[in-house]
């Protein structure tokens, strides 16, 4: 029989609060760095050749809301950039617990998805990005599929 693991929502909120996802994310370290480029094959990878564009500054502590629901969970505070690294066109991001670590690794906390102004993992107003401008963090979940 092959695996086929179904998770209940009260499963994954438990997972969610108890495993309190924002201790992973708590620190002097964490930031969601966005990229522009090809986003790589999975959050184990190295960045590739896509160029930051901008350094989202996270909450240090209480990064995200109290509880999960629904098998989400959503940031909390305001995450943003004051002021944009590079010009382009933002297309992914990583959220990770250690953004001095980029090499290849099975061991560090880290979350790639998709950038755009709706229907993506990361919701800002615009995915063209101009160095010094300010950018925000609209919307970020994490969400455990059933």
């Amino acid at each position: 029989m092959a695996l086929n693991p179904k998770f209940s929502t009260g499963f994954r909120d438990e997972l969610m609060n108890a495993g309190d996802v924002t201790s992973m994310f708590d620190g002097v370290n964490s930031s969601m760095l966005i990229y522009s480029g090809s986003q790589p094959s999975d959050a184990d990878q190295v960045p590739g050749a896509g160029t930051i564009l901008v350094s989202v500054v996270i909450p240090a502590t209480n990064a995200f809301a109290a509880s999960a629901s629904g098998g989400t969970i959503a940031k909390a505070g305001t995450w943003e950039d004051t002021s944009a690294d590079a010009t382009g066109t933002a297309a992914w991001f990583r959220l990770s617990e250690d953004d001095t670590n980029v090499s290849l690794s099975t061991t560090v906390v880290r979350i790639d998805g998709t950038v755009g102004t709706a229907s993506t993992d990361l919701v800002i107003a615009s995915v063209s990005i101009t160095t010094a401008d300010p950018v925000t963090v609209d919307t970020f979940t994490i969400s455990i599929a059933a």
